[in-house]
């Protein structure tokens, strides 16, 4: 699966749930084009913030989007000696990250964070694949007799994190 691929598959598991209608408190974000809006009451409860801690950190508070796909693959693999089966498969979890830009929106004070779209492309966080080469088989009187259909995702999830100066990311949000 390439990374147009999975951006899509991500794409569509966040926007399902935006049509769905869930809603958190204050935060009102559109994967495709990474605009939207974080209340600061969000961004204190995370990090246990008062407002004046709000205020005097505002200008460090980044946000990202994390996206995690998992993808499975399957063979069969017969004996030639007893016609027993073997059911062989390989997971793939690929992660994609997006920084996106914001401005923090006052009146006299930091009242939230708009989301103006992503800061560039998506970058590729990784692959991870767990299993055998894709139609191997053990040694022996074993043969390939199914071999792998194209990989289907088996779980995906996306999680909308926030992070300021001195922090690491914090999951503000996420969407399974």
């Amino acid at each position: 699966m390439n990374r147009k691929s999975i951006c899509k598959a991500v794409g569509v598991s966040v926007a399902a749930m935006a049509l769905g209608g869930a809603a958190f408190a204050a935060v009102i974000f559109d994967p495709t084009t990474g605009e939207g809006f974080v209340g600061k009451g969000e961004v204190q409860l995370t990090f246990g913030w008062n407002n004046k801690q709000l205020q005097d950190n505002a200008e460090t508070v980044e946000f990202q989007v994390v996206s995690s796909v998992v993808t499975e693959v399957s063979w069969t693999c017969t004996n030639s000696n007893n016609d027993n089966e073997q059911v062989r498969q390989q997971t793939t979890t690929t992660t994609i990250e997006g920084l996106v830009e914001s401005v923090a929106r006052e009146r006299r004070q930091v009242t939230g964070f708009i989301l103006e779209g992503y800061d560039g492309d998506p970058v590729d966080g990784g692959s991870e694949t767990d299993g055998p080469a894709i139609d191997s088989c053990p040694g022996g009187p074993w043969s390939l007799t199914t071999p792998a259909g194209a990989p289907v995702v088996v779980d995906s999830s996306t999680a909308f994190q926030v992070k300021f100066s001195g922090s690491g990311w914090v999951e503000l949000v996420e969407v399974d």
